[in-house]
């Protein structure tokens, strides 16, 4: 199972936000040219920064002059910021699953991969959690 393309696509959208201002190249970057250069459909572009105005990562203006920056610090802004302003509660495992037989053995059967599923979810979290905005753009800029 994979996250949405918009998960991936939104990482960049903050990373190029967050570099085309800090350049001085924008004080709001145009949705227009977010979209041609990242070459993601405006349509999907328009529904991520949607979904990250919402999270208070960026916050947009209207207008000639207007477009996206970052609401806040690229310092302050984590990967799992962006995963949770996309994927809005989405589990990474599916596990809703009922089974046909009952009794003790399917029971505990559910509850261990249940715990190992969880598990790797809460990881995955911890790591995205531990990378920030800012860590990219050293990297972009070093």
């Amino acid at each position: 199972m994979t996250y949405s393309l918009a998960f991936s696509q939104a990482i960049m959208v903050v990373i190029y936000v967050a570099d085309k201002v800090q350049q001085g190249f924008h004080d709001f970057v145009p949705t227009k040219k977010l979209s041609e250069d990242l070459n993601i459909p405006r349509p999907s572009a328009v529904k991520i920064l949607n979904s990250l105005s919402k999270a208070g990562i960026i916050e947009t203006r209207e207008g000639a002059k207007g477009g996206v920056r970052l609401g806040v610090a690229a310092s302050e802004i984590s990967i799992l910021d962006v995963f949770e302003a996309i994927e809005t509660g989405r589990a990474l495992f599916h596990k809703n699953y009922q089974f046909a037989v009952v009794g003790e053995k399917p029971e505990r059967a559910r509850q261990a991969v249940d715990l190992v599923l969880g598990t790797a979810e809460d990881a995955m979290k911890a790591a995205l959690e531990g990378g920030s905005i800012e860590d990219f753009l050293s990297v972009l800029n070093a």
